[in-house]
């Protein structure tokens, strides 16, 4: 069966000799059966014709001026190895037939031809070189699909190792712009108002990474965001749905790729690459590839969430446990402060009873009195230690009533002043109490907040050295723009560090050590303060001294 006879093109054979009429008689023979016939008559010639046309075959003299056979030979063999040379001769020359085969020629014919010896010989060569084209395209796609994979394992490695996602997303398109030979390659992924911004590019100028805004079914890359299936453009100039809205330089070849970002059927965004530096356009290959890549993608940024979650969860618990154990080493201070705090007490009503008890036929009346009167004090310490506790725990978790109403705190804090008047004489303190004439209301509790005044000039009487000072200065102050009642309590005493400025106000806290420094109360005057405020909505602080003592900074809601 000819060539011709199967429909396809017909291969193209090119003669090479310097005898007119045997190029004729062979071309005569080859096209009688669908060969396509190329003739030269000299080597040089036929270098450029090799070099303009699809050549399958060449059939060449040995014996030619300037340019012989098997230079010819050799110089096929050199540019294009996968082309078949037949030569022919006009002597039967073992020697000559056994050398042009060793330099790599494919058949040996000796003139005159015969017409079935030669179609044999060139439809062998013809099929020897369509074997070799096979060979090479399939060598072509086993380095392609080799190129793919190692580029897919170094994306997954890249993609499994990530800690920082901007690392991981630079990291990917490298890879992507590296192996896949593309000039332009962008990483658009989808912010919080559903809109693409590019997350991470090569090719593309600083101004437009930064300016890239793609709303859904705009453009190519809207549109794969909206539909969530990919584009494979192979002409952009012929392409009816979009327009290259003449960025020439961005779409070189017309040619352009863009596929989702998606994890299930969400899109988290879109992978784009224009112009293959080979200049070839983009085939169904390259989509599966790229479509394999964004998933990787998508993997890595739904593990980086997974595992900043988790990571999370996790500081949350630490912190949480560091709390705890923070709670029970101050819960159980407490312990050791409250048990401190009512032995005392607890060991002079004890005293005074058993001398009362031993001695009481020989105690007169006014040291009876005396006696039990210290009874009576000691038992009020006690009284209002465990009252203290009581009232704390009640208000921290949410049992108490709470009579909501306006008032103003001036009459509060005198009363506070007022009943703290005896230490505050016995320890020489000097105090200025500074209120601005339209000072507000504030709003709360009047009980709850009287609570915290007075605890607050206890803290500042109690605290304080003999001789020091107490200034409490009431202010409106707007905050957040919704406006508040500020107080600033300030006493001479013991500076706070600052590093204390958040434990002064926890539960069961209490600043230095029972057994050495001795201070009076549990560490519950501050925790109750906090606690009426967080239901108030107001706030307590550590304000910044310069010198000695400490401040307290309370701001209070208004009516």
């Amino acid at each position: 069966m000819d060539l011709a006879d199967r429909n396809e093109v017909a291969p193209t054979i090119l003669v090479v000799d310097d005898a007119p009429f045997f190029r004729q008689s062979v071309r005569n023979d080859l096209e009688k059966h669908g060969f396509r016939v190329l003739d030269s008559n000299h080597g040089g010639e036929a270098r450029t014709l090799l070099a303009q046309e699809n050549v399958c075959v060449v059939l060449t003299d040995l014996d030619m001026p300037e340019m012989d056979g098997l230079n010819v030979l050799r110089m096929v063999r050199e540019q294009y190895p996968e082309l078949p040379v037949i030569i022919i001769s006009s002597h039967q020359d073992f020697s000559a037939a056994r050398q042009v085969l060793r330099h790599g020629a494919l058949d040996y014919l000796v003139k005159p031809l015969e017409e079935d010896e030669l179609i044999e010989s060139v439809r062998r060569a013809v099929d020897v070189h369509r074997a070799s084209l096979d060979e090479a395209a399939a060598q072509r796609e086993a380095q392609r699909r080799l190129s793919d994979l190692i580029l897919l394992k170094e994306i997954g490695e890249t993609a499994s190792k990530g800690d920082d996602l901007q690392i991981l997303f630079d990291k990917i398109v490298d890879s992507i712009s590296l192996s896949a030979n593309v000039e332009m390659v962008s990483m658009m992924l989808r912010d919080d108002e559903g809109n693409l911004s590019i997350a991470a590019a090569r090719g593309l100028s600083s101004d437009i990474m930064s300016r890239a805004k793609v709303a859904p079914g705009e453009g190519i890359s809207g549109h794969v965001l909206a539909t969530g299936r990919p584009v494979l453009i192979a002409d952009l100039s012929r392409d009816q749905r979009f327009h290259s809205a003449g960025d020439a330089e961005r779409y070189k070849n017309q040619s352009l790729l863009s596929v989702p970002i998606r994890i299930k059927d969400r899109v988290l965004g879109v992978i784009n690459v224009n112009n293959k530096l080979s200049g070839e356009t983009f085939h169904v290959e390259d989509q599966n590839l790229l479509t394999t890549i964004a998933h990787q993608v998508a993997l890595a940024i739904e593990n980086f969430k997974l595992v900043s979650n988790l990571r999370q969860q996790a500081r949350e618990l630490e912190e949480a446990n560091l709390h705890l154990v923070k709670f029970n080493k101050a819960r159980s201070k407490l312990v050791c402060n409250l048990s401190h705090e009512l032995k005392t007490p607890l060991t002079s009503i004890l005293g005074f009873v058993d001398l009362i008890i031993n001695f009481f036929d020989h105690i007169d009346r006014d040291e009876l009195r005396d006696y039990l009167g210290k009874v009576h004090s000691e038992s009020l310490h006690m009284e209002k230690l465990i009252s203290g506790m009581l009232r704390l725990f009640t208000i921290d978790s949410g049992g108490e009533q709470w009579d909501w109403r306006s008032f103003s705190i001036e009459g509060l804090l005198s009363e506070a002043m007022n009943r703290k008047g005896y230490e505050i004489n016995e320890k020489e303190i000097a105090t200025r109490v500074e209120i601005p004439p339209d000072l507000h209301d504030i709003y709360g509790d009047p009980e709850k907040v009287a609570m915290l005044i007075n605890a607050l000039v206890d803290n500042a009487v109690k605290f304080n050295r003999l001789g020091g000072g107490i200034l409490v200065r009431l202010e409106n102050r707007l905050v957040e723009e919704r406006p508040h009642v500020y107080m600033k309590i300030h006493n001479d005493g013991l500076a706070v560090p600052p590093e204390a400025s958040e434990d002064v106000f926890n539960e069961y806290t209490q600043l230095g050590d029972i057994n050495t420094e001795k201070p009076t109360g549990v560490g519950i005057g501050l925790a109750i303060c906090k606690a009426i405020l967080n239901r108030m909505g107001g706030h307590i602080f550590l304000e910044e001294t310069d010198g000695e003592g400490t401040t307290f900074g309370v701001l209070f809601p208004t009516g």
